[in-house]
């Protein structure tokens, strides 16, 4: 009954906070997408759609700290409610009040690593594709005659007008893709062909002048060509433009694998990946900080302001320090430097729970006491 008890308050503080903190920070991040999907002409369906996709990865690091904060909350609470003394007063040891929170840490790593490892990349690549998709779309239906429009990055068309066939006439389309050297293409007439992953500009009758490196320009003259005019997912990977927040585990420590073939690219993101999975002790070690900082006072009912600045110092420390390990560990090219900080944070935690928790230890090694007992 005491676990069902404390790991329901301990559930609901932080679902509770995990909401509060991922919406607050969701709102800041999405303002600008607002700005941008709106302006171009999105419906709010289709904005608000969109924006949640950006949701997945603000949970995935909301998890640790509304963690820290529930735990720390609900030891405070259960001393200034006696709650606590009534416990040890028992008979029951401080650690019994650490079964339901390990419960709840284990439950948040399960979480944290679903988010991080696949469910946050697979939201982020989407959103690239969405956004870029949406865009080129919106762009695309607001052509005008007479006026030049960017309907994509590095991507500029313009049309003298629709003819009496539905076509567009006189049509002039310039593509300065960093890919490739820019490319303008004229034609007399086209249309625009719109599949489920792609949209295209079908050029008649034109041609298409490539200007390389050096400044010369070559003329190719064709009766019929197709531009792309959006980005898909396949043209994503063929272009290995993914950063580190649109590749999954798996992707993230073996680059090399996927495409990339930049050396400090791939440094950076086997340096992510490996903090992504160091990241998996941070619910734990958390708990653990959160605990020890609030009964370092025995059985005092004061201090809690520097015991909460003391647990957040030590959670940005240990954050600090994966960040670290994991560029090292990448340097270094040994992999296992990475679990050395997370299992040292932990076992010197356990160690200091262990003292305060049982004050036989704690009697045993004071040097004062044995001292006074042997005059």
């Amino acid at each position: 009954m005491l676990d069902r008890y404390l790991f329901i308050r301990l559930l609901k503080g932080q679902l509770a906070l995990t909401l509060v903190l991922a919406v607050v920070i969701w709102l800041v991040q999405a303002l600008d997408l607002f700005d941008k999907t709106l302006s171009a002409g999105a419906s709010p369906l289709t904005t608000l759609g969109i924006s949640l996709l950006i949701l997945p990865r603000v949970i995935t690091f909301t998890l640790g700290p509304a963690l820290l904060i529930t735990v720390l909350s609900q030891m405070v609470r259960l001393l200034q409610e006696y709650e606590y003394f009534a416990l040890t007063a028992a008979g029951l040891s401080p650690l019994r009040i650490l079964r339901p929170i390990a419960v709840l840490a284990g439950l948040t790593m399960l979480a944290q690593g679903a988010l991080a490892f696949y469910v946050s990349p697979i939201a982020m690549k989407s959103l690239k594709t969405q956004t870029e998709s949406t865009g080129t779309k919106l762009a695309l239906g607001d052509l005008q005659a007479g006026a030049f429009k960017d309907v994509a990055k590095n991507l500029t068309i313009y049309t003298s007008g629709r003819g009496e066939d539905g076509n567009w006439r006189d049509i002039m389309i310039y593509d300065a893709s960093a890919s490739k050297q820019p490319t303008l293409y004229t034609a007399q007439k086209g249309d625009i062909v719109t599949t489920p992953s792609q949209s295209y500009f079908v050029l008649q009758h034109g041609t298409q002048q490539i200007t390389n490196a050096a400044g010369q320009r070559s003329l190719v003259h064709f009766s019929r060509y197709l531009v792309p005019l959006s980005t898909t997912n396949t043209a994503i990977k063929a272009r290995h433009d993914l950063n580190r927040n649109q590749m999954m585990i798996h992707q993230l420590l073996n680059p090399s694998a996927y495409g990339i073939t930049h050396p400090p690219r791939i440094a950076r993101m086997q340096a992510r990946g490996l903090e992504l999975i160091a990241n998996l002790a941070a619910p734990f070690i958390f708990t653990l900080i959160s605990f020890a900082v609030v009964t370092a006072g025995g059985l005092n009912r004061h201090g809690y302001g520097r015991r909460i600045l003391m647990a957040v110092t030590l959670a940005i420390i240990f954050q600090i320090g994966v960040i670290a390990m994991s560029s090292m560990a990448v340097e270094r090219d040994q992999a296992g430097l990475v679990f050395i900080w997370p299992f040292g944070f932990f076992s010197a935690l356990c160690g200091i729970i262990m003292v305060q928790t049982n004050p036989t230890i704690l009697s045993t090694w004071n040097p004062l006491k044995r001292l006074r007992g042997a005059a």
